[in-house]
């Protein structure tokens, strides 16, 4: 729910506004501080996010984002007329997301990831079906589950096992449940993604009474486009739907993409009328720029972004951070999970962090009990504004200085600050290239 003492705060200060027009500037005020501080004066490690182009932010302004885009694409299929260059536009977007995800389908007017995944349980489920996804203590994100779309839809959810105190899916005891329950579908949508998941071996399980696959790539939609991560469609996964403002550092937004021809039809309709009216076009075609990036840049950027949460994890662990998985090379993503002792939580050490001008999130393991005690971190951000390993280890001594010395948050952050001075520019795009 939201805090109250917010939304008092908000209202007072309308209240003490001289004129609407000075309302207007108390919003412009809240934008320009957030991007004086967490765009200009922070380290952000939160593995949600990462700054679009200069282009793609401007798009995200531009003129046809007034129109209204009802319907599908094509004069006949559209409610409005005078919509033949946003056709083209579509047309151009749709296109270039099928050759970025080698895909013989794919939809772009998803207005988040979220909304993506329940298009994927609309279109393969029908409400009282059962299907098996991931729990939150395993890396599960709530969006396969049952306060998400699953239970939106009305859906049995089922967790999917996993090996004692690992990330890795029990696939014999998946294999004794699913055979007895049957489910519809099996959800793999993760919110901590740090290595490939056995796609081909799940859809071998369910593939006896037609049970369908969906990968949930919110995270790892950049490193597939890169191809630096496993397909999931080439592995077995009916349908692949993707967060576009996460590692694909795009616009915010969904997709989704398939390659069965028979799922077309109940894919389209899912996604218009049921779930979409007009779709943002200003939106549509800032992720079509950011696909264009992505077939320019994606593998010389994905490469470096799963270099830096390599870097990251080592120096970390030299440092006297624990981070998991040390054994398996901490990760294969952008992303790497770290302890937050000796603080009690991972809400406790995140707030210092941000004290400290680090930015990261708190994640629960599969131990916990009672608050969560893992910190998540990821390299999109820090690594599309120029960074490499070198700067991994300076950023790594920052959080050790803030986790395991004590130090003064706010000295920290003056040094986060001067740090921040030089890295400003947006790379792996058209406008700014790769960096030095």
């Amino acid at each position: 729910m939201h805090d109250t003492r917010c939304l008092q705060q908000a209202s007072a200060l309308l209240k003490q506004a001289q004129s609407h027009a000075a309302m207007a500037d108390l919003v412009r005020g809240a934008v320009a501080r957030n991007e004086q501080w967490r765009a200009r004066q922070c380290i952000n490690l939160v593995a949600a996010e990462s700054p679009t182009s200069p282009s793609v932010r401007a798009l995200l302004s531009s003129e046809v984002g007034t129109r209204a885009s009802g319907g599908h694409i094509g004069r006949d299929n559209r409610f409005f007329s005078g919509m033949k260059n946003i056709d083209e536009l579509e047309s151009l977007c749709v296109e270039l997301l099928k050759i970025v995800f080698r895909t013989q389908y794919a939809d772009h007017r998803l207005m988040g990831g979220m909304i993506a995944v329940l298009a994927a349980y609309t279109a393969l489920t029908h409400p009282g079906d059962c299907i098996m996804s991931v729990p939150l203590t395993h890396g599960g994100d709530t969006s396969n589950r049952g306060k998400g779309p699953p239970g939106v839809r009305g859906l049995k959810v089922m967790d999917i096992p996993f090996m004692h105190d690992t990330l890795d899916i029990d696939l014999t005891r998946l294999s004794e449940i699913a055979r007895v329950a049957k489910p519809a579908v099996i959800g793999l949508g993760m919110t901590l993604t740090l290595f490939p998941l056995p796609i081909a071996d799940i859809k071998g399980i369910v593939s006896s009474w037609n049970g369908k696959v969906y990968f949930d790539a919110a995270h790892q939609l950049g490193l597939i486009s890169a191809g630096l991560f496993q397909n999931p469609l080439a592995e077995g996964a009916d349908l692949m739907t993707g967060s576009t403002g996460k590692t694909f550092s795009g616009p915010q937004g969904g997709l989704i993409a398939w390659n069965e021809a028979s799922l077309t039809p109940v894919v389209h309709e899912t996604i218009f009328p049921t779930l979409t009216g007009s779709h943002q076009i200003n939106r549509v075609a800032a992720l079509a720029v950011a696909a264009t990036e992505m077939l320019e840049y994606g593998q010389t950027y994905m490469r470096q972004v799963v270099k830096n949460a390599q870097a990251l994890a080592e120096n970390l662990q030299n440092r006297g951070v624990m981070v998991f998985h040390r054994e398996r090379g901490y990760t294969r993503t952008h992303q790497i999970v770290i302890d937050s002792k000796p603080f009690i939580s991972g809400r406790e050490a995140v707030q210092r962090l941000e004290a400290a001008n680090i930015i990261a999130n708190e994640m629960p393991l599969p131990w916990d009990s009672g608050p969560e005690t893992g910190i998540r971190l990821g390299t999109v951000e820090v690594t599309r504004l120029g960074m490499k390993e070198r700067e991994m280890a300076w950023i790594a001594e920052q959080i050790a200085k803030v986790l395991l010395h004590n130090e003064d948050p706010m000295a920290i952050a003056n040094a986060v600050i001067d740090f921040m001075k030089n890295h400003r520019t947006v790379y792996y795009c058209h406008e700014n290239g790769l960096p030095r």
